[in-house]
């Protein structure tokens, strides 16, 4: 097993601006291990004229096959010893999380930020769900076994998160805590659970373990505290539009956009 997780993430060429910004702040963290793996060829055409380790996905450009692709590559680097952490490039890494915070000690095979409610029957019976925009994984025997079973769920249900909430439902696990948490933020008509220490599955099986990890390092929702480690909160789908909001929660500085709009970091192509 590598010593440092190679961290990753995916992109096409409709979100370079965010990718660019990204990788600078993983640059400025002194994050050892980072690959792109790239939607279309202009991405990976960036990445190389930016010595930017990448490599290129086959995509078909519909969603439900982005994540049919993503849990591919999951599966491909756990099958070669890799331990990755996948990140969304509109997760923004305050400090680094592995070197600080409840992700960098923890050895479970799956370690998974929070999400909000998705899917809603998981949410209804846990009190929270896992998000696949911030997630830690293993190579080991219990986790290679957990996406060879995901890849098909996820070509069923054509959306990796609920299938990987799913997934871990139905293999009948207790978490440490729950449903009720130490406190809950609000999200449209629904609480979410949080709790200030990382939680734990034990599936029924005994052979995956799992945690999920503090809402306040992890965050999915905005929530004042000075623990924040990454914060991933809802952005619309855009690339314009994410940075807006990246803008507006105080995530980027004012140069990064013009003033009209447009996008300010677009690669000339």
């Amino acid at each position: 097993m590598k010593s440092a997780p190679l961290v990753i993430t995916f992109c096409d060429s409709g979100y370079l601006p965010l990718l660019e910004i990204w990788l600078q702040r993983l640059r400025e963290l002194e994050v050892p291990r980072v690959r792109v793996f790239c939607l279309d060829r202009v991405t990976l055409e960036w990445c190389t004229s930016q010595g930017v380790a990448a490599s290129p996905v086959s995509w078909s450009g519909e969603l439900r096959n982005l994540w049919v692709q993503r849990i591919a590559v999951f599966s491909q680097l756990l099958a070669e010893g890799e331990p990755f952490v996948h990140s969304d490039i509109d997760a923004v890494w305050i400090r680094n999380p592995l070197e600080t915070g409840a992700a960098c000690s923890r050895k479970e095979d799956l370690l998974f930020s929070q999400g909000t409610v998705w899917p809603p029957d998981v949410h209804a019976r846990w009190g929270f769900v896992l998000c696949c925009g911030w997630f830690r994984g293993l190579p080991t025997p219990a986790a290679q076994d957990f996406f060879r079973a995901l890849q098909a769920h996820v070509i069923a249900s054509g959306d990796d998160q609920l299938s990987v909430n799913r997934l871990l439902l139905s293999s009948g696990g207790r978490w440490s805590q729950g449903p009720v948490g130490e406190y809950a933020l609000p999200f449209r008509d629904r609480q979410v659970q949080c709790w200030s220490q990382p939680l734990r599955l034990t599936t029924s099986s005994g052979s995956l373990s799992v945690a999920l990890l503090p809402h306040r390092e992890f965050q999915r929702l905005p929530e004042e505290t000075d623990r924040a480690i990454v914060k991933h909160y809802l952005t619309p789908k855009s690339c314009a539009q994410k940075l807006r909001a990246l803008q507006h929660y105080g995530l980027l500085p004012i140069s990064r956009l013009f003033a009209d709009g447009r996008d300010s970091l677009r690669p000339q192509t």
